[in-house]
């Protein structure tokens, strides 16, 4: 019989944070630490497969607990899996296999750890009462160290050529001629808000779309959409404008911005606080790659291809570098996420 442990806990900051705060000496002081007076914490890590993490804890020096773990599997900021052994006070020793994967949540990550392989239920129920002390204590320093800060994300659906709508679009045909399977994957629109509802890892992503702060579109896009009759998710708008009158606002949720994209995006950040921004539209995402203020992107990869259209990045100015953070497969469509190399 294999005795294990499991534990997760949604920690309210991203993958890479809680990774490495849990592979760093303050970090492991915090996951192996108490706050008794004298409770000592020795860390030394050797951060790379077959290195090995050694930690001595323990209320004094003549009574210390030794851990020690080799990776076997280390995969920022993604998962660890570890074999470790764990030396008693009475000089005893048994081994186990230590498993954590940290999955985004939005803003937060839920972290799993998993631990197998105990010797007898009276050890594993000893783990069982200080691993979610140890979980709290990691958790209580991210979250004094860390506060969500707003992030720019270009939310679009593209086929597997890469375009963004069919061609023809324009007034009365925003998507273009057989656009409209670009959007399928979000499902029929209802009457009441929201008014999609995609179920499984769709509903998440849409979820998250629903959770920014604020929106950053294009004036094209914009006007095509009908003006999204001056409200999208009951979030301020701000629309970069040159070169064509400035028409007004249909709400007071929609600002017209004159002076450039980089003074639209951070309006917008100022105004979303700790949500982040949505963006949208295939020219203005171009604008903002060029300008630096595209931090993700959210692209919705519909396996079609449409032939001709509108691309949604066209022919850049620049290079541009994009690491994939996740992928998200769903009926009709997978959701790959990239955060804009720095």
């Amino acid at each position: 019989m294999n005795l294990g442990l499991s534990f997760q806990r949604l920690i309210s900051a991203p993958p890479e944070r809680v990774f490495d705060a849990l592979t760093n000496p303050a970090g492991q002081r915090e996951f192996y630490g108490k706050d008794d007076p004298g409770w000592i914490v020795e860390s030394r890590c050797d951060l790379r497969v077959g290195g090995v993490w050694s930690i001595s804890f323990g209320p004094s020096c003549d009574a210390l607990y030794h851990h020690r773990h080799v990776f076997e599997v280390l995969d920022r900021p993604s998962r660890i899996l570890l074999a470790s052994t764990e030396t008693r006070l009475d000089g005893s020793n048994f081994d186990t296999t230590l498993e954590f994967t940290f999955a985004p949540r939005g803003a937060s990550t839920l972290m799993t750890m998993a631990h197998s392989g105990f010797p007898n239920e009276e050890l594993r129920d000893e783990h069982g009462i200080g691993v979610p002390h140890a979980l709290d204590r990691l958790e209580r320093m991210l979250e004094r160290s860390w506060r969500p800060m707003s992030r720019s994300v270009l939310y679009m659906s593209m086929s597997l050529d890469g375009f963004i709508a069919g061609p023809d679009d324009g007034p009365g045909e925003g998507l273009g001629r057989g656009g409209e399977v670009l959007h399928a994957w979000l499902g029929e629109p209802s009457d009441r808000l929201p008014v999609f509802d995609p179920p499984g890892a769709s509903g998440e992503v849409f979820n998250e779309l629903m959770a920014t702060g604020a929106v950053v579109v294009g004036r094209r896009t914009f006007d095509l959409a009908g003006r999204w009759g001056g409200d999208h998710h009951g979030v301020p708008i701000f629309v970069p404008t040159r070169g064509t009158p400035e028409p007004e606002p249909e709400s007071d949720w929609v600002h017209y911005v004159t002076d450039g994209v980089e003074s639209a995006m951070a309006q917008a950040k100022a105004t979303a606080g700790d949500a982040n921004v949505m963006v949208h539209g295939a020219n203005l995402a171009q604008s903002c790659l060029r300008a630096g203020v595209l931090d993700e992107l959210e692209i919705h990869l519909v396996p079609v291809l449409l032939g001709s259209g509108r691309p949604l990045f066209g022919e850049l100015a620049q290079h541009a570098d994009l690491e994939l953070t996740r992928v998200l497969e769903a009926p009709g469509v997978t959701h790959l996420h990239f955060r804009v190399a720095a």
